[in-house]
């Protein structure tokens, strides 16, 4: 018995991880892995965040020979992803639209399922009442507190509604955001706090007046009642703490374990922030909330994204310039290549052009080439993306319908004819271009799961309407430890319109369980098409078939 013991513990030893127990799930949790006391809020400087990430680090990045050394093996894996390519649930991200069908009236909504500001008078309690950025923040009668933003008064709808849909679309794809509103709201609700401060236009601390304030909403356009078109964002529940930052790990939080640049929900924002063009993704635009949970204070730190007025042709102050998106503020290598050539380069960007619509601004897909797409700063979490980080965040992508994105475009209110038309015809454009280019090169089936003894994946080309481009073959093999792997069964599937495909098991179950499955569960299911591939790692326990890993 000791002996046949310790045979069985030698193959363990010897077999790939994925077979080792306990086996990741499709869809999963990871709990905290403490509570901890609050940590001490932090106030990182924007200023040198600017010098570090358009000099510093880009200098540091040039003469490393790990930059040069990552990029021709791939890079290195993210950190947080299960063994089915999945990133699991946590205070970072939550699996939303593919874990279960999300309605249009749920991508209405959003995260914004609380009405809006409660009725009653709006306290000003602080902000900035100058310049063409303002913007203040109120507490409602229920005591919750409120980001206020107004459009620039050239630009009527501009930054609010792309800020409002962005929200709602960075969502659906999984990520924390506040609750956002798009309001008509009658200025005499406003109140100013007796106490109220807030800064001027040189970033100066003042004393908030009346008069300013009366000021500030008389040029915001209001319409014939009086009423003034604006974003209200709610504070998230708990207490404020500041940023995050793109890279490393906060050392106050002992569930902040891995370096925030190796983190896939991070890495694959790139591609959500390449399709709203939003390239003011840096980490001022971030949130770290402490949320208790304990009777004892004791809680968790939840991370937020903020701020989305850089979104679809808007910058918050007004319309886009063409070049964003493009280069870096400071792009060394362009500003090289310029150098150069003298003058004579004419970059793509000078070839787009800027709608009629004063509420879309310079927002379009004409021109808009995905691999060339570039925050308004380095970004360390996006620097270090790889293709399996793109095509998770494309699988994603593939998953948000086109009924979604026009469900999210009617939250924006657009008054102006034509507008909401034109954004969701941009959206759905840019869309199929970061599909191809995120898909390129893999197989672009995803999600792995059995009913009965039926295999199926979803067909990402089906889910985000491309065309198919021929079929896909398969081989089902016993995965047997140290030992040769037999075919079980083999064929061929035709891809359609559905958005899955089935492949039944029950024959290659039946034929090694005749040669003694029991002895090692597992079987593999390696699908291929025009050279991409996927493996499919199965266990079976009992009447179950468990997907327990894939291999890209």
């Amino acid at each position: 018995m000791s002996r046949r013991l310790a045979i069985l513990c030698v193959l363990a030893a010897c077999a790939p991880g994925w077979k080792q127990a306990p086996h990741d799930r499709l869809f999963q949790f990871d709990p905290p892995i403490a509570l901890i006391r609050m940590p001490e809020g932090q106030s990182p400087s924007d200023w040198w965040d600017h010098v570090y990430q358009t000099t510093v680090r880009p200098l540091g990045r040039a003469i490393s020979p790990g930059t040069y050394v990552g990029a021709l093996v791939g890079g290195r894996a993210a950190r947080d992803v299960n063994e089915l390519g999945q990133v699991p649930d946590s205070s970072w991200f939550e699996n939303r639209i593919g874990r279960r069908a999300i309605t249009s009236d749920e991508a209405f909504r959003g995260e914004a399922t609380d009405g809006g500001p409660a009725s009653g008078p709006l306290l000003v309690v602080s902000g900035k009442i100058a310049g063409i950025s303002a913007g203040f923040i109120v507490r409602d009668s229920a005591r919750d507190v409120w980001y206020v933003k107004l459009d620039h008064p050239a630009f009527p709808e501009l930054s609010t509604s792309a800020e409002v849909i962005s929200s709602r679309l960075l969502w659906l794809a999984g990520y924390r955001v506040p609750s956002m509103h798009v309001l008509d709201i009658d200025r005499s609700r406003f109140v100013l706090a007796p106490s109220a401060k807030g800064k001027d236009e040189y970033n100066r601390a003042v004393w908030l007046t009346a008069q300013a304030l009366a000021l500030l909403l008389a040029n915001t356009n209001p319409d014939a009642n009086g009423r003034v078109r604006m974003l209200f964002s709610k504070q998230p529940p708990g207490k404020i703490l500041g940023s995050f930052s793109y890279s490393g790990t906060r050392i106050d939080d002992r569930n902040d374990t891995i370096e925030h640049e190796h983190r896939r929900s991070l890495r694959g924002l790139w591609l959500f922030s390449a399709w709203l063009n939003n390239p003011d993704m840096r980490q001022a635009n971030t949130l770290d909330m402490f949320r208790p949970i304990a009777d004892d204070g004791r809680g968790i730190v939840e991370h937020y994204l903020i701020d989305f007025g850089d979104a679809f042709g808007s910058t918050g102050l007004g319309e886009k310039a063409a070049v964003e998106g493009w280069e870096y503020l400071v792009d060394w290598p362009e500003v090289f290549r310029n150098l150069i050539s003298f003058g004579w380069r004419y970059p793509p960007y000078r070839r787009v052009k800027r709608s009629a619509l004063r509420s879309v601004g310079l927002f379009e897909a004409i021109v808009f080439d995905p691999s060339q797409w570039k925050p308004e700063f380095p970004n360390p979490a996006f620097d270090q993306r790889t293709r399996g980080d793109l095509f998770w965040a494309a699988s994603i992508l593939a998953r948000i319908q086109p009924d979604h994105i026009r469900a999210t475009v009617t939250a924006g209110h657009y008054n102006e004819t034509g507008a909401a038309a034109r954004i969701t015809e941009v959206l759905l454009a840019r869309r199929a271009k970061l599909l191809r280019f995120a898909l390129a090169g893999s197989l672009e089936l995803d999600r792995p799961r059995v009913t009965g003894t039926r295999l199926r994946l979803d067909d990402l080309r089906a889910l985000g309407d491309l065309p198919q481009i021929g079929s896909i073959s398969y081989v089902v093999r016993w995965d047997r430890t140290r030992r040769i792997d037999p075919v079980l069964v083999q064929g061929t599937i035709v891809p359609g319109s559905k958005f899955e495909i089935e492949i039944e098991l029950a024959d290659a179950i039946a034929a090694a369980r005749k040669a003694g499955l029991e002895h090692d569960p597992f079987l593999t299911v390696a699908l291929s098409r025009h050279g991409t591939r996927l493996v499919v790692h199965l266990r079976v326990a009992g009447d179950r078939v468990v997907p327990i890993s894939i291999d890209r």
